[in-house]
């Protein structure tokens, strides 16, 4: 690596790295960290992923959070994710994306040079955590989250693991990740759109309380088929503290209750609710839930412009990159499925019931 860059010298034209100098340090790192890490095989959205982790530990967790490890070795795999760092691969100068780290935003314009899509977060004013150094090769389906220690992973990444290369490699198979909920009825389901706060993880856990399966109430792959179908990739529910009580009520829960980065808490909904989550379904509504705290849960027609507005806000926001092919995809969904508008009751057991038979029945 060129010693300037590491003591944050700024770089001129003349010295300014080479694409295939980026691409190079991303083969030579995955090489030497595929020979040195926990490997552990995770099947999400009908994609064979091998994890390359930095102990077992790890990969046990982040392989439990994206629905447990696959023993069978048939077939290759169709995606590697490392998460490293450079003491991991034995060789600083190998090792060491510092260098180009450095370079801030023109990081990600030399990625697009070097054909890959590629990410580093930037500090904000209050050094809060920002996402680690990603890369993608999408040729290869070889992918790298990269942090100078471990220590730097920011809070939310285990709890949806590896959440920008599997969005970068689903879209480049014109998939589309969503920051959704959803709730499934045997092969119909609802996927819930909308920010932070609208009620889209107190009703899937609702749900799951009244019966229903899901497929995650964050993170879900849905595929632009004829029919479109949603894919589970995470197999964790978040609520607050609050909400996990009045939904589980007296059931038996860590105590005390362990909080994430949010101040909520996460939990595998299969502990609680066996067999709860599902692998796919068919999306035959796209719901908007409003905290009404009505007598009832009801259903109305939303215009499909409204709902997507709602919808493509949190995806950008939440999912970088591949914003076209995300627009595009976006459009396709709200114009070929039903969009509706739910307003909450208080009650989680009567949203349950109400959930179910608006997807029973296609009739609110």
């Amino acid at each position: 690596m060129i010693a300037c860059a590491l003591s944050g010298v700024a770089q001129s034209e003349a010295n300014r790295p080479r694409a295939d100098e980026l691409l190079e340090a991303l083969d030579l790192f995955t090489a030497r960290h595929a020979k040195r890490a926990h490997q552990v095989r995770v099947r999400v959205a009908d994609l064979s992923i091998r994890l390359y982790m930095p102990s077992a530990a790890m990969a046990d967790l982040y392989a439990g959070r994206l629905g447990g490890a696959v023993k069978t070795n048939a077939g290759a795999d169709d995606l590697h994710f490392h998460l490293a760092e450079p003491s991991a691969v034995g060789n600083p100068d190998a090792a060491n994306f510092a260098y180009y780290q450095s370079l801030g935003p023109d990081f990600e314009r030399l990625a697009g040079e070097s054909g890959l899509i590629g990410i580093v977060g930037r500090p904000d004013p209050y050094n809060n955590p920002t996402e680690p150094c990603t890369l993608f090769n999408p040729r290869t389906g070889v992918g790298v989250q990269w942090v100078t220690s471990l220590a730097d992973l920011p809070p939310w990444d285990a709890g949806s693991p590896f959440r920008l290369l599997i969005h970068w490699a689903t879209a480049q198979r014109g998939l589309r990740m969503m920051h959704a909920g959803s709730l499934v009825s045997g092969r119909r389901s609802m996927l819930l759109v909308g920010g932070g706060g609208s009620g889209k993880s107190g009703t899937t856990l609702a749900g799951v309380a009244s019966g229903l399966q899901t497929l995650g109430d964050d993170y879900v792959v849905v595929t632009a088929d004829p029919v479109p179908r949603v894919h589970r990739v995470h197999q964790l529910l978040k609520q607050d503290p609050a909400g996990i009580k009045r939904v589980l009520g007296p059931r038996e829960l860590e105590t005390p209750l362990v909080l994430n980065w949010q101040g909520k808490v996460e939990i595998d909904p299969e502990l609680h609710f066996r067999g709860c989550m599902a692998e796919s379904a068919d999306v035959v509504a796209l719901v908007l839930p409003r905290i009404a705290r009505a007598d009832q849960t009801t259903f109305e027609p939303l215009r499909a412009q409204d709902l997507f507005h709602h919808a493509a806000a949190s995806m950008w926001q939440q999912l970088p990159g591949a914003q076209k092919s995300g627009f595009m995809f976006a459009t396709a969904l709200t114009r070929r499925v039903p969009t509706w508008r739910m307003n909450l009751s208080s009650d989680p057991f009567e949203i349950g019931r109400a959930v179910r038979r608006f997807l029973d029945s296609g009739v609110p």
